[in-house]
């Protein structure tokens, strides 16, 4: 897919799955507050690329079910992760609270915070490392389009 790139703002010269993982916490502000709406394709672009970043596969690995595993900080009330575990480990005990979905979704840290950018930037990290097997690997452009191009990589 030729993707749209932002002609306006701090991401001027990005598309929408550049910036879903460079920046999710104001892409997901964005879509909340209909900063893509009535402007054209960006607009089915950017419908398409949040169902997509709230229903992202988790990777398998052998024939164990996983899930995705989220960690909330007790006192800050901020995300403090991701982690993909077996559906059968016991959920975790102790004063970080977690949940869990069948899905990895990247607007839970929102969900929890309103603004988070360090907890974005941990559960990206973490995304880099589950879904593409490095933590610190750079998303290109390149990357970034060809996982949003790739209809295997989501549950919807």
């Amino acid at each position: 897919m030729a993707w749209t790139e932002l002609w306006f703002g701090k991401h001027k010269g990005k598309t929408l799955p550049q910036l879903v993982f460079s920046d999710p916490d104001y892409f997901f502000w964005a879509m909340e507050t209909g900063v893509f709406d009535s402007k054209g394709r960006l607009e089915s672009e950017a419908h398409d690329v949040y169902q997509k970043a709230i229903s992202i596969k988790i990777p398998t690995i052998g024939n164990e079910q996983l899930v995705a595993e989220y960690a909330v900080h007790p006192s800050m009330r901020g995300c403090v992760g991701i982690e993909v575990v077996p559906k059968t480990r016991p959920e975790h005990k102790g004063s970080t609270q977690t949940f869990r979905r069948p899905v990895i979704d990247m607007s839970v840290p929102r969900g929890i915070a309103n603004y988070d950018k360090t907890g974005y930037r941990i559960f990206v990290r973490s995304l880099k490392f589950y879904l593409f097997r490095d933590e610190h690997c750079r998303l290109t452009k390149k990357i970034c389009e060809q996982f949003f191009d790739d209809p295997n990589n989501f549950a919807v």
